[in-house]
């Protein structure tokens, strides 16, 4: 019999603390998937399997992988909740829904998986892992550079979401609530970039060293409504043209 999970990828599930057999409480499982949809809702099958069987795991690796460094995750749906704005867009670009359903390298990527089961990584452009759940635990153990989707041609700008305009007192608020979230390898303060449509928030951690934080992605404030993007980990500048173009001023 063909064992489900090459033996090192087995071996760090293990450490995570995975079993064959293994389940996650069920009431755990019903708040996030309410998360998702509330209560009642419809969540496709591949997704709730498995939350029921991963939920709440967290991977700690680092090192050289087989074409890529193989960095931590954790499978956690409410690890996702800020980058769903990021997710719609992509799901408008590229056609399937996206459900977050955990995030890699401390936050910077987030994972989200889609009906039929394939595992996405965005981590500033949107990235396939695999086919399937196990697919993609053995490809982020292992560290097997996923695959980069042709981005299609540029939207429109999209209409601005109402909201309360924002000062910056508001905005720090709003990106510290957005940041500052105390879990491990969160960021611990933020720092505000002023600009024609709102604030640049560039995200400050704990670890001051000179490449702890590469890839940290960027926070923007609007100050016409207090709307909080998150943004790939660019140069600030390809950042704010990437947001101006999204949300030009009017």
């Amino acid at each position: 019999m063909t064992p489900r999970f090459p033996v090192p990828v087995a071996e760090v599930l293990a450490a995570a603390g995975w079993y064959e057999g293994v389940r996650v409480p069920e009431r755990e499982v019903r708040d996030w998937l309410n998360g998702w949809t509330g209560p009642g809702g419809n969540v496709p099958l591949p997704a709730a399997e498995a939350l029921r069987e991963f939920g709440g795991m967290v991977v700690h690796q680092y090192g050289p992988g087989v074409d890529m460094s193989r960095m931590p995750f954790r499978i956690d749906p409410g690890a996702g909740r800020y980058a769903g704005r990021s997710l719609d867009a992509y799901q408008a670009r590229f056609g399937p829904t996206l459900l977050p359903v955990g995030e890699y390298d401390l936050g910077r990527g987030r994972l989200a998986m889609d009906p039929e089961g394939a595992v996405y990584l965005f981590w500033g452009d949107l990235w396939k892992v695999a086919d399937s759940f196990d697919g993609a635990l053995i490809a982020l153990i292992e560290g097997r550079r996923p695959t980069r989707l042709d981005p299609a041609p540029p939207a429109p700008p999209a209409p601005l979401p109402p909201g309360e305009p924002a000062d910056e007192a508001r905005a720090r608020r709003l990106a510290r609530r957005h940041a500052v979230t105390g879990t491990p390898g969160a960021a611990i303060d933020v720092v505000l970039q002023e600009f024609e449509l709102g604030w640049l928030v560039s995200q400050l951690f704990a670890d001051q060293a000179p490449l702890a934080n590469v890839g940290a992605a960027y926070l923007i404030v609007d100050r016409r409504n207090g709307l909080v993007t998150m943004m790939p980990p660019l140069s600030p500048e390809t950042v704010l043209d990437l947001y101006r173009a999204r949300y030009p001023a009017r």
